[in-house]
């Protein structure tokens, strides 16, 4: 498990918020974008689209940004995760971003990715392979939030699981979760049919309630 590397992006003070400037950034290769933080105003700002979504792309959105901001002739250094992003509904391209501004000396909590590692002797015994957790909110330093939380299940058989107190996490990260939350388990065949029934009734109930 791999602490997120820390990673540089430009970014110019937006002074225009009218939807033709907006339509303008994006149509020269940029997105308006929002920082924000309790120890800062909200500064609107234009960050280029293909480096935002290169940082995407390659480390993902908790992603630790050290932003240098431009503004005035003068340039600020903020420390960013992303908070969200927005996409055009039809191409899939980013059209606006949030950035949220930390401190290293804070605790921040971010959703980290599942991976799981090895071959699980229970499917090979026709077991089913169910993962109900594919990411695991966590509580830690911003500087500290692992790129993925790797789970081996190669000594999993049929009938086992593994739950969130029992995974493995670095010095200094701490999952949030209940501790009896199946991570990835191995059911048998009747009971995988089982859980699927009952989150169906589960969906159906809630559409009633609707």
């Amino acid at each position: 498990m791999r602490k997120m590397e820390a990673i540089k992006l430009d970014a110019q003070v937006r002074l225009e918020k009218n939807k033709f400037h907006k339509h303008n950034l994006r149509k020269n290769g940029f997105i308006p974008a929002v920082i924000y933080g309790k120890s800062m105003k909200s500064m609107a700002i234009a960050v280029n689209t293909n480096e935002l979504q290169k940082i995407l792309g390659q480390a993902g959105s908790n992603a630790l940004i050290h932003m240098n901001v431009k503004r005035d002739g003068a340039t600020e250094d903020h420390q960013v995760l992303v908070k969200s992003v927005q996409r055009d509904a039809l191409r899939g391209t980013l059209i606006h971003a949030d950035f949220h501004q930390v401190s290293l000396k804070d605790m921040v909590t971010a959703t980290v990715p599942v991976h799981l590692a090895g071959s699980a002797p229970g499917v090979s015994k026709g077991g089913i392979l169910a993962q109900p957790m594919r990411g695991v909110e966590v509580e830690c330093l911003a500087s500290n939030i692992p790129d993925a939380i790797t789970v081996d299940i190669s000594n999993l058989d049929i009938g086992q699981e593994i739950t969130l107190a029992d995974l493995v996490l670095p010095n200094g990260v701490k999952a949030t979760g209940e501790g009896h939350a199946h991570v990835v388990a191995i059911y048998t065949t009747r009971a995988a049919d089982v859980e699927e029934e009952a989150k169906e009734e589960g969906e159906e109930s809630k559409e009633k309630d609707e």
